[in-house]
């Protein structure tokens, strides 16, 4: 039965969540074979600029000679099997070097969506850690709720033999009996929140032989990733957010467009050919070994303004993008500003829930003594009761959020796998 319950929960720490996840998340696994889609093409994008090798080879019988007139007679001239091949070199060469910049727009498409691809790795990380802190505090949650529903229970068992005795009026029973239920229903929904949360859990890991459950509480994960410490850093220093992926892939999006507006254009402009070839004919009348050839070509096409107005919706396009561009930092840049005024305020807000937490536990302990002596009901010991685990709720609640902001601030950057593998290094040396 313990192997059993061993493999349907496996403890897992934040950072062996996120590695499971990386490895394992098919969402990811799915744009990693996108992303090497899109790198073939720009590889082959070089055949736009590179010369061509041609071979050319050709076979024709002839089924009745032709005959020339030599003296007296008429004699068949020529043979009647004859072959060629050409081995050729072409180069073409757009006027304007659209060439180039269509291969070029291929790879900053690769680029685009390599940063893009670093972006949604970064969302699911962010999911995983957001998972996990909640788990977190639902567990510690589910723990103290159950200690009050067992305190809540025996609150009531005494409320039943004293209502018995005569010694407490019906109303203080039926209180007591609905704060009762009010413990029975708040455990339950702990439970379902949780329950959810470790579906949702498991299926952004992606690995279905596991059933993930944190090994880690929210004071572990505090005392490792010291948030205090982080805010007070980077109010001191400048975030870069210019390089997070999300803003680096929609700059070479808009890199691509240019370069893709401009070999439009290059449509507009005559195409110059160069071409050098080498023929050889067998079975003709005069026989061919590698003859060269040297050719040059111009070519111009019209298609009464398709091309120029595709070039036109291609600069539309561009600058649409730039203002996405101008847009998505410019949110980023507010996101930021919000996350750390909020610290400030879940910080002030976690400060005055350890008071309140200290003021309970100091007024439930007094309580408890008067309730020896009689000189207290069991009503107001619970109302006492109360207010100590709805203390400790609000402590965990935010230090929760303390976490979960540490962890957006290094979501809007980007960073969190690096924030990760920085950390792993870090401890490494300090452990060696």
């Amino acid at each position: 039965m313990m192997v059993v319950f061993a493999f349907l929960f496996f403890a897992l720490t934040l950072d062996e969540a996120v590695k499971i996840a990386v490895e394992n998340n098919l969402s990811i696994s799915s744009q990693k074979y996108s992303l090497k889609d899109v790198e073939y093409t720009a590889r082959a994008a070089w055949s736009y600029v590179l010369p061509r090798l041609v071979i050319d080879s050709s076979y024709r019988r002839n089924l009745e000679l032709p005959e020339a007139q030599i003296g007296m007679q008429k004699v068949k001239v020529g043979k009647p099997d004859q072959t060629q091949i050409t081995l050729s070199l072409v180069q073409s060469l757009p006027i304007d070097g659209s060439a180039w910049y269509l291969k070029e727009s291929q790879k900053y498409s690769y680029d685009s969506q390599y940063y893009s691809f670093l972006a949604f790795k970064n969302e699911i990380i962010f999911r995983v850690v957001n998972f996990y802190i909640t788990i977190s505090k639902l567990l510690l949650s589910q723990n103290i709720a159950k200690e009050n529903l067992d305190r809540m229970k025996k609150n009531y068992e005494v409320a039943q033999n004293l209502f018995s005795a005569g010694l407490i009026p019906e109303v203080d029973l039926t209180r007591i009996e609905t704060s009762l239920y009010e413990a029975q229903l708040q455990l339950k929904n702990i439970e379902i929140q949780l329950h959810q949360n470790l579906q949702n859990f498991l299926l952004v890991i992606g690995k279905d032989d596991i059933e993930p459950i944190p090994s880690q509480s929210i004071d572990e994960l505090i005392s490792i990733f010291d948030p205090f410490g982080f805010f007070d850093s980077i109010t001191r220093e400048k975030i870069d957010m210019e390089n997070s992926p999300d803003i680096s892939s929609v700059k070479f999006r808009v890199l691509q467009l240019d370069r893709l507006s401009k070999a439009q254009r290059g449509q507009l402009f005559p195409q110059i050919s160069f071409g050098f070839s080498l023929i050889s004919s067998f079975g003709s009348f005069i026989e061919q070994r590698n003859i060269p050839v040297l050719s040059v070509g111009a070519n111009l096409t019209f298609d009464f303004g398709g091309t120029y107005h595709s070039y036109l919706a291609l600069k539309q396009r561009k600058i649409s993008v730039e203002f996405q561009l101008e847009d998505l930092k410019r949110q980023k840049i507010k996101s930021l500003e919000m996350v750390i005024r909020e610290y400030e305020l879940v910080k002030s807000r976690l400060e005055l829930a350890q008071s309140r937490f200290a003021s309970a536990e100091k007024s439930l302990k007094s309580a408890e003594e008067l309730f020896r002596y009689g000189k207290l009901t069991s009503v107001d010991l619970m109302d006492y009761e109360l207010q100590y685990e709805n203390a400790k709720f609000d402590i965990i609640s935010a230090k929760a959020d303390l976490l979960l902001l540490m962890w957006r601030t290094i979501y809007l950057t980007g960073q969190l796998e690096q924030f990760f593998i920085s950390k792993n290094q870090v401890g490494k040396k300090s452990n060696s």
